[in-house]
């Protein structure tokens, strides 16, 4: 079981195309964002799977990355959630895609039930003290077992949005899941889309 890759399929879906805060860039797309978005329950490679869930404004984002114990996704394990204000900034290179900056204000972890809690409480996980069904802030201390950074040292995501109808795609996250610099930003989309929540 790595929840390291709870984290990279997490944050793979960091990046769209819709009504952001506009950029002062006049060459800047106009895209709009906001509404509920939600990936398919899928297969995270260590026999857990997992769900992206976001909920967009026009100037802020929060992600809920949901680790589950079973293929239909109705058993939650651990919930990695992320929150902050995001922009997007300039029309990307790859084709049908923008640029995006998802900046990160709070993450927090939550262990759905005893068996969650000891992960994450063990080395493996963040190494620190976890109970079941809490929310614990990660912010500033991040959760290296899970490949999250503190926000000192990683306060955002340079990504890429891209939008096609009721469909969005972030950009392709890399194996280290570091994209906290411009010359980090994906180079590809992603292949999981994120669709719209009516």
């Amino acid at each position: 079981m790595t929840i390291r890759t709870l984290t990279l399929a997490a944050l793979t879906a960091l990046a769209t195309a819709c009504s952001a805060p506009q950029s002062t860039d006049p060459a800047a797309p106009r895209v709009d964002l906001a509404g509920r978005w939600a990936s398919a329950c899928n297969p995270n490679g260590s026999g857990q799977y997992i769900q992206l869930r976001f909920a967009m404004t026009r100037a802020d984002w929060s992600l809920d990355y949901v680790t589950y114990a079973d293929a239909a996704c109705a058993t939650p394990f651990v919930t990695a959630h992320i929150e902050g204000p995001y922009e997007v900034t300039a029309p990307s290179s790859v084709a049908g895609a923008s640029e995006a900056t998802f900046r990160f204000t709070r993450k927090t972890l939550r262990a759905h039930g005893a068996a969650a809690a000891g992960f994450l409480s063990s080395a493996q996980g963040c190494g620190r003290a976890f109970a079941a069904d809490a929310d614990v802030d990660i912010s500033a201390e991040g959760c290296a077992g899970l490949g999250q950074r503190p926000v000192s040292a990683c306060g955002q995501d340079y990504d890429l949005v891209s939008l096609d109808g009721d469909s969005l795609r972030f950009g392709q996250r890399p194996g280290d899941n570091d994209m906290c610099t411009p010359a980090r930003r994906p180079t590809a989309l992603s292949p999981l889309a994120m669709q719209r929540q009516r």
